[in-house]
């Protein structure tokens, strides 16, 4: 499982559903994760290899505003979820 989720074709959104409810439900960070991932995702290619590193990149929007300790290793761990 990502934290993006292809929602039509060239469109991605975040899977905020999947980020735990203090992320998740939080405006600010959301707005904040759009504004971070904006500026690096348009104009590049869906493929799978980007798709992970957009994961990545929603991982460091997080931790940029949040730099809780164990916190990377709790999001990346999603990865391993399959649906």
């Amino acid at each position: 499982m990502r934290f993006v989720t292809i929602t039509a074709p060239g469109r991605l959104e975040l899977n905020y559903m999947w980020l735990p409810t203090w992320l998740g439900m939080n405006r600010e960070m959301n707005e904040a994760l759009d504004k971070h991932l904006r500026t690096k995702v348009i104009g590049m290619e869906i493929t799978e290899d980007n798709l992970d590193a957009i994961n990545e990149l929603v991982i460091d929007g997080v931790l940029l505003k949040y730099p809780i300790e164990g916190l990377r290793d709790y999001l990346d761990g999603l990865k391993f979820v399959k649906t």
